[in-house]
């Protein structure tokens, strides 16, 4: 009996050992089980193409595509930088440059469609038996030249305001001879200290009064004055109005066309001025030409020009303000024969050819400038990683390089299709030139 029970007792004590044992597996299993509060961070984007088609066919990044719907120059990219960097923090650690460069592309890359479009619908063909074209009408031209200390600073070429009146020179002297011009400075007295602001600010000058162009009095007026003081570009619009001797004829169009490396500084509004004018009874198409401008003249510069109803461009050097300033004003550089402005069944190859070379001119300057927005927005993405995750100095500089690599891609990309549709723009003027002769010949 008493082994009976011995046994008995040492069988409970083992089940108990057991039971015991069993409840702390079972505690540890749960703890095992516990769903872990980090997920890892993984990166899913696609590789970014290197090649133009590539690019025009990946169209925007995810970002971008939110943000681009009134167009590139009114892009918020401080709300895209805001974006962007929120993003950045979902990133794994350790990505190469090539997998961060993927990533940027992914989110910031702008629709290259938009651009390719301007390309896809140019017409370099020329019809026989065109309608003539509405003769063009006059033009009152209105010169707005800066003449304020920073322009005394040089660029590429020489010194800015020795380039703009270089530049001018050139332009006047080949506009149409029934356009009257006129040329208004500011900021050309006192100086650019503080103490001569208000005497700076209050200077703008007519020195060449709307008249048609004569070379030795429009010379002799820009050697009268020198880059001096500060900007006042919003009282120079608005005292511009004068300039036009009130002529607001549906017959004649008023243009200015505003030449500075800076924003205001007299406390104008420029925006608000160039809205006015273009607004009044004048109608003036108000242009404007950023020479060596930091961002945020270009932001002041830019809204300046899509307020008065014209376009802005930014140049750094003497041969892009004499470009901007030929094609702006509607001319054309090239000799062009005049011999063949043969008009037949109210043809005028001639007024198409210069009509169309400027339009090719412009869609390549177009593409160019949203080749510089897109390299601009990735910069600044490029800045915004390497604030938030202090990239090596070899991965910052790869970025740089692949950034940069993009926008030559683009830019190649636009002039082998500018060069090919020049092309084939002389040879459709050539063969409606050998034409017309054919049909002259023909009928005499």
């Amino acid at each position: 009996m008493r082994r009976t029970y011995l046994i008995s007792s040492i069988i409970l004590l083992i089940l108990v050992i057991a039971g015991c044992s069993n409840d702390q597996s079972g505690e540890n299993t749960e703890k095992g089980e516990k769903p872990k509060e980090k997920q890892e961070k993984t990166f899913d984007y696609p590789e970014a193409p290197k090649d133009a088609q590539g690019i025009i066919e990946q169209g925007a990044g995810e970002i971008t595509k939110v943000l681009i719907d009134d167009g590139v120059e009114n892009i918020d990219e401080t709300a895209m930088e805001q974006k962007f960097k929120k993003e950045i923090n979902e990133l794994p650690k350790d990505l190469t440059s090539d997998q961060l460069y993927d990533f940027i592309i992914a989110k910031g890359a702008l629709p290259y469609d938009r651009a390719v479009k301007l390309y896809d619908d140019f017409d370099n063909t020329y019809t026989l038996g065109r309608e003539k074209e509405e003769e063009e009408k006059p033009k009152n031209i209105v010169f707005l030249l800066d003449a304020s200390g920073s322009m005394a600073g040089s660029v590429s070429g020489g010194i800015k305001m020795d380039l703009a009146k270089s530049a001018l020179q050139q332009v006047t002297g080949h506009l149409e001879p029934s356009t009257k011009v006129a040329l208004r400075v500011y900021g050309h007295k006192g100086s650019n200290a503080d103490k001569d602001k208000k005497v700076s600010c209050n200077s703008s000058e007519v020195v060449y009064p709307l008249d048609k162009y004569n070379e030795g009095d429009f010379n002799s007026a820009l050697s009268e004055f020198k880059p001096t003081g500060w900007t006042p570009i919003a009282s120079s619009l608005n005292l511009a109005k004068e300039d036009f001797n009130n002529n607001a004829s549906q017959n004649v169009k008023n243009i200015i066309y505003v030449i500075s490396d800076g924003v205001e500084t007299c406390d104008g509004d420029p925006v608000q001025a160039a809205k006015e004018i273009h607004d009044s009874d004048l109608n003036v198409t108000v242009n404007v030409i950023g020479f060596d401008v930091n961002q945020e003249g270009q932001n002041q510069l830019k809204h300046t020009a899509q307020a008065g109803g014209g376009e802005y461009r930014d140049v750094r050097s003497k041969k892009s303000l004499e470009d901007a300033l030929f094609e702006m004003t509607n001319q054309i550089r090239e000799d062009i024969k005049k011999d063949f402005d043969l008009v037949k069944e109210g043809i005028s190859l001639n007024s198409w050819y210069v009509k169309q070379s400027n339009g090719l001119r412009k869609v390549k300057q177009k593409f160019q400038n949203y080749t510089s927005d897109e390299n601009r927005v990735l910069d600044n993405l490029l800045f915004a990683i390497d604030d938030e995750l202090d990239l090596k100095e070899d991965v910052y500089s790869d970025l740089s390089d692949l950034i940069m690599e993009r926008s030559k891609v683009m830019d190649e990309y636009s002039q082998e299709r500018y060069e090919k549709m020049k092309q084939e723009l002389e040879e459709s003027k050539d063969k409606a030139k050998a034409e017309i002769e054919k049909r002259e010949q023909e009928a005499k």
